[in-house]
Order: structure tokens, then sequence, then C-alpha cells
């Protein structure tokens, strides 16, 4: 079995995914930003899949997923791996479906409001997750250090930049990621990218996380300034500070430099 790649080229399956999912119908799944391509599985009596796949040049990128959904399972509500394999080209992670819908579907206000606690709640119960034996970690002069490699090699294309520095070019916009760069982390076990389409929502209750792919120990402003970043592109800055109320931080004790150098930082990735 052969599907189409990002880049339009075939992508061949290993033959033990190819005999699992033989009778499931593809669909491709173009919500959000992940670097890797997300195909939805279907069958009409067998329970609903999802297939990750990435390009694989020496580093394993699943591997650090797969390593966190097993740490997680136990703890907080994650899909199930149900098959991680890789080739000369390209990785592959089959997990199981986390019933809801993304969190910025919402009708009215009151959808909001709901949404924003439960993002807030989900939040508070990562960051509350032991340290201990957590398999991820962050270190924030790497993370400098891995945009810095991509600056260089032409990597960064500003064209994409957020609209509040639109008028940087990418060397303007690392000196000020240097400048900003925090002198204390607060580490906690960060979900990595939470923004709205990663945690799901099932009748009014937080149902789970998706896309773990760079969780592990890191600052906790990693995740406020993703999730800060997203409510403001979905919702509107205006539903900012009710979140961080919900999280539990006043407006007035927002860290907002800390929070400016993480979301500028992810301009490089």
């Amino acid at each position: 079995m052969t599907i189409m790649n990002l880049q339009t080229s075939e992508v061949n399956l290993p033959e033990a995914l190819v005999e699992r999912l033989k009778s499931y119908h593809w669909q491709k799944v173009n919500i959000g930003w992940s670097r890797s391509e997300i195909h939805k599985l279907t069958q009409s009596k067998k329970p609903t899949l999802f297939l990750k796949i990435n390009d694989y040049s020496g580093d394993l990128f699943f591997n650090k997923e797969y390593e966190m959904l097993k740490w997680l399972k136990d703890k907080i509500s994650v899909p199930d791996v149900i098959y991680h394999s890789t080739n000369s080209e390209y990785e592959f992670l089959l997990l199981t479906e986390i019933l809801g819908k993304v969190s910025y579907e919402v009708f009215s206000k009151s959808d909001i409001e709901t949404n924003l606690k439960i993002l807030a709640e989900g939040l508070q119960i990562f960051h509350a997750l032991p340290l201990a034996g957590c398999p991820n970690a962050f270190d924030i002069d790497k993370l400098i250090q891995y945009a810095k490699e991509r600056l260089e090699q032409g990597l960064i294309n500003d064209e994409n930049f957020d609209v509040r520095w639109k008028h940087k070019t990418p060397d303007e916009l690392f000196k000020d990621v240097k400048r900003l760069m925090p002198k204390e982390i607060d580490e906690v076990v960060t979900h990595g990218d939470y923004c709205l389409p990663n945690v799901l929502i099932n009748t009014n209750e937080l149902s789970g996380f998706i896309d773990l792919g760079s969780a592990g120990i890191n600052d906790r402003y990693y995740d406020l300034a993703a999730v800060s970043w997203s409510i403001s592109y979905n919702f509107g800055q205006k539903w900012v500070p009710y979140f961080f109320e919900k999280y539990g931080i006043n407006n007035d004790e927002i860290d907002r430099e800390r929070m400016l150098f993480y979301q500028m930082l992810n301009e490089f990735y």
C-alpha cells in the first residue's frame, strides 16, 4: 500500500502496517500545524485510529512522542500507541482515538467560557504531574542553539511571522530572543504545544490531549505562551486574561517578557 505524503511523493508503508490497516478508510487531517502528516482511519466495525507519518532524517522525532505517551498512559488521558516503526525514509506512529471535539469549536460566549475553564483545568493537570521519571526534558540553551542553527541554515520564513514582528528580519527577531532570555525558569511537565486543536472536549468535560511530540520537562511559560497565543488567535486577545484567571495567575502577575520570549522563539521552530 502507498499513500501520498506532504511532498506529493509516494510513501511505502511497512507490510505489518499494510496488513493492519487494509480494511480502513483513509482521511487526511488538516487541523493544526503539525510537522507530521496525519491520517484518520475509520472502519464501521473497528475503533477509529490515527496514523502519523514523518520524514526520517536520522532524528527519530516520534521516539519522543512514543516515550512520552507510554509514560503518560496511566497518568492522564492520551492516545494509546498501537504501532511504532521506521524505514529508511519515514517514521510511523499509529494511535487510538481520543473522543471529543477540538476546544476551539464554540457557538456562543458561554461555550468560550466553558472551554477556557477546561483548557485551564487541563494545563493545571499537566503541570501538576511528577517530574520523576519523565523521559523528555528541554534545556533553554539547547532550544536557543537549535533556533540559531535553523536561522543559519536559512530555514526561517519571515512571511509566516506573527503580525507583532512582521517588520523584523529573522536575524533581528533572533537578537530579541536572546535579549529576552529568562534568567529563571519554573520547571514542570509541559505539553509542548498546548494549543486549542490539541485539547479535546467531550460533553463539556476534558476528554484528553493529543500531539505530544514536544512534551516533557520545560518552563511552565512554554505552555502558557502557546495557549495564550492560540486563545488570542481563535477567540480574541480579550479572552486571554480570563484563561489566566482560571489557571490561577492574576493578570498583574503574568510574566509578559517570558511569555513574549517563548512566542518569539517559537517562530524559529
